[in-house]
């Protein structure tokens, strides 16, 4: 899982590093990766847990 959340980072730096983006757009953009994260996660101890 760890892994996910550095590579999840990383395309955040990448994505940071190549596109001229405004104080806003980043903010979205951490805020999609951040969403995307938690429902990974809820999905994967649910299935654990199934």
């Amino acid at each position: 899982m760890q892994n996910i959340f550095t590579n999840n980072l990383k395309t955040y730096e990448t994505i940071d590093s190549k596109f001229k983006l405004e104080a806003k757009e980043k903010e979205k953009i951490l805020d999609m990766i951040s969403k995307f994260n938690e429902e990974l996660n809820t999905m994967l101890k649910n299935a654990k847990l199934s």
